[in-house]
């Protein structure tokens, strides 16, 4: 199936450029400019500078591409909504598999380090967080992952875009803990992940528009942010 908004090649030179930058220098330049200011932010107050930064960013650079999807979505809500709810299903679907085939690698008592480590930075700000991680992360990792690197490789290759936006995507929540935690650990975080990048991979082609996975994914974060706080 062809994808019927694909981003310009600004969009996608620039957003590759700021993809590199959001991963590797952004923090530790938020980080510094606050201390130089006289303004050290806390842990949970420097991911929410973050969010709001990538948010700004990538809505900036992908504009053109972000609103010929929202027309799209638009144009048939229904379709989208009845994708959206077809990719929830198959998460929840796939996640039920995968923790059984985790189980015997960690055992019961295991828990997700990301998930540890967001419910750790949500104690401070929660509102605000919950606020980030519900209706900012899901428009800049969609973006990204399923727009930038996913429909930029999708018309050339796309069994090979497809999966390389999944691995990806269940790549990068788990990149920040190799060196201080297990490798059992980490693969079974690493498979966690596999089910959300398959299910909104699919509904992205599904439905052609970028809008459906950004749904799911706030729809999903809204889920585990509240389990998490309870």
């Amino acid at each position: 199936m062809k994808l019927s908004v694909s981003m310009t090649r600004r969009e996608t030179l620039l957003g590759w450029s700021y993809l590199l930058f959001s991963l590797f220098v952004l923090p530790t330049i938020l980080r510094l400019t606050a201390d130089l200011l006289g303004f050290p932010l806390s842990p949970t107050a420097l991911n929410i500078l973050y969010f709001v930064t990538n948010f700004v960013c990538v809505t900036g650079i992908f504009h053109k591409f972000l609103w010929e999807s929202v027309k799209i979505t638009w144009a048939k809500p229904w379709k989208c909504l009845w994708c959206a709810l077809k990719g929830l299903i198959c998460y929840y679907l796939f996640t039920f598999l995968v923790s059984f085939l985790i189980m015997p690698l960690v055992g019961p008592d295991f828990s997700n380090v990301n998930d540890n480590s967001i419910l750790e930075l949500a104690k401070e700000h929660t509102g605000i967080f919950a606020f980030g991680t519900v209706l900012l992360v899901p428009v800049v990792e969609e973006t990204f992952y399923r727009g930038l690197l996913f429909q930029g490789n999708y018309r050339a290759k796309p069994k090979l875009a497809f999966w390389l936006s999944v691995l990806c995507f269940a790549a990068i929540h788990i990149i920040g803990y190799i060196g201080n935690t297990d490798w059992r650990t980490l693969l079974a975080c690493f498979l966690q992940y596999l089910p959300a990048g398959i299910a909104l991979a699919n509904a992205y082609v599904a439905s052609d528009t970028i809008v459906t996975p950004i749904f799911i994914h706030a729809v999903l974060n809204f889920i585990a942010v509240t389990a998490l706080m309870r």
